[in-house]
């Protein structure tokens, strides 16, 4: 089985990370998820190799410089990041699915390049 080649396309590639995880915490039950680089490659069926998982960890730290997820800590698998039921990403997942939290990311993409003009 041959994994998806979509990360040539950076937006793309967001946008898949993106819903990946929006589907992760729309799965879940309980009010937090825990989870890494390789663990949302896998689940976005693409390669896990480490070049690959760079980028899937620079989309979860765009996130985490947002405020829409947290650092968890290290260990020698790698940086653990969480999310909660307090963040607006967790709130439109549940609400909304993949769409709202798609929408939520670009109006305050939208928001930020207004507030340099």
């Amino acid at each position: 089985m041959r994994k998806r080649s979509i990360y040539r396309n950076y937006e793309a590639f967001k946008a898949l990370i993106i819903s990946t995880l929006a589907k992760m915490i729309e799965r879940t039950k309980g009010n937090m998820l825990t989870f890494n680089s390789k663990k949302i490659a896998i689940l976005a069926d693409i390669d896990t190799h480490p070049v690959i998982l760079t980028l899937v960890k620079d989309v979860l730290e765009d996130l985490r410089r947002r405020g829409y997820i947290a650092y968890m800590g290290r260990s020698k698998h790698g940086v653990k990041y969480v999310v909660n039921y307090k963040s607006p990403l967790w709130k439109a997942a549940k609400r909304g699915g993949v769409n709202a939290v798609i929408q939520l990311l670009e109006l305050e993409e939208a928001a930020a390049k207004l507030k340099v003009v």
